[in-house]
């Protein structure tokens, strides 16, 4: 529940007119919906291209591939 004085409340609705008849209720799932409707905009920062997790998955193979050689040498197979 929002909870400001009569003037904030008034100075709202006149601008505002259907708010007007949450001026006494509560939400008790407010923190679960901003999640959801929130202003917040993906910005692209940390987005990956194609190209980008190919070399990535490219990387971790070339890892895994190097580990395994490693064992094998260790475990004379």
């Amino acid at each position: 529940m929002v909870v400001v004085e009569d003037v904030v409340w008034n100075s709202y609705i006149s601008s505002h007119k259907a708010s007007g008849q949450f001026r006494h209720h509560s939400f008790p799932y407010y923190d679960q919906l901003t999640s959801i409707y929130a202003k917040d905009r993906a910005t692209g920062k940390d987005a990956q291209t194609a190209a980008d997790i190919v070399e990535e998955i490219d990387a971790e193979e070339v890892a895994t591939t190097n580990n395994l050689e490693k064992g094998n040498n260790y475990h004379r197979c």
